[in-house]
């Protein structure tokens, strides 16, 4: 079995799009198809349903896809395994973090509490959550670094994955601030009637899956039109600045701008997100270097 006819499969299932797929893996379509079809009939059961329109997975397919995954990432670890028994293992870490954690909690992080040996052996990926979830699944990350709610469900919620709170944050609504320093978009009484502009998330970003599973929890959500989307937090962190509405940005990004008055609360405190900053791995064994990381992280949270 060619394990890249697996990693095709698993990035069709993600796009469910022939062209897409065939695009993220470098192949022309054609051939991509050709490859999809030989990965069917080794596993003698359609993995797919095709129409003109849409592309979807059959039962078969969506079992699969679960044992595809775990098997490409089996098979990173059995080869990093090998090596370190040979004395021939490398002792760079590969993280994966999302970028509004990257910018200043990620760095602070590390120098904190994991120390100077480690962040000169350790490869951080910045990207958004989408891709860092992607990175960590196919195993070409050790550790994801992300922002997480226990009740917001994603792929990483399974008994393959463990977690470990490394810290805490806060979704913040922000405004642009006017002449007098106050947000020029507020959620109060007085705004009501007025349509308030918002810059949201698109939908490869984790903190958007966060605050749709938050508000659909039957809150107060003031009312707002949506205005532009991002993947980014530090996207909408600029388009906040520059006035074009309102955003809830991570407070460890924004703390700065807030405190030099270039940002304003939109809102009172009922208006926050909290969330956990979570380390995230494979419940797999990993390599001596790796599992020292991870038990430093555990111990550091210890201690708080």
């Amino acid at each position: 079995m060619d394990i890249n006819l697996l990693e095709d499969f698993i990035t069709l299932a993600d796009e469910l799009n022939f062209s897409a797929a065939a695009t993220r893996r470098n192949v022309t379509q054609p051939a991509f198809s050709r490859r999809i079809r030989t990965l069917e009939h080794w596993v003698g059961a359609p993995l797919l349903r095709r129409t003109s329109r849409s592309v979807t997975l059959t039962s078969a397919g969506r079992i699969f896809y679960v044992r595809a995954e775990s098997i490409i990432r089996d098979l990173k670890r059995a080869r990093e395994e090998a090596r370190e028994a040979a004395g021939k293992a490398e002792r760079s870490l590969s993280i994966a973090s999302t970028h509004a954690l990257s910018f200043t909690f990620v760095p602070r992080w590390m120098l904190q509490t994991i120390g100077h040996s480690s962040i000169s052996s350790a490869s951080l990926i910045t990207d958004s959550y989408a891709e860092c979830e992607a990175l960590i699944l196919s195993g070409d990350a050790v550790f994801l670094i992300c922002h997480r709610r226990p009740e917001t469900k994603n792929k990483l919620t399974t008994r393959q994955f463990m977690s470990q709170t490394i810290g805490q944050d806060v979704l913040v609504p922000l405004s642009v601030p006017d002449e007098n320093g106050e947000p020029r978009w507020r959620f109060d009484p007085a705004t009501a009637g007025r349509p308030i502009p918002q810059l949201s998330y698109a939908s490869a970003s984790g903190l958007g899956r966060i605050l749709e599973d938050y508000w659909s929890e039957n809150r107060s959500r003031p009312a707002l039109q949506t205005q532009f989307r991002s993947d980014l937090a530090a996207t909408l962190l600029e388009m906040v600045k520059e006035g074009q509405g309102v955003a809830w940005i991570p407070l460890s990004l924004a703390e700065r701008d807030i405190k030099a008055g270039q940002l304003a609360r939109a809102g009172g405190h009922e208006f926050d997100v909290p969330v956990d900053i979570t380390l995230i791995r494979p419940t797999t064994r990993l390599s001596l270097h790796a599992e020292q990381f991870w038990q430093k992280a555990v111990n550091a949270k210890s201690k708080v």
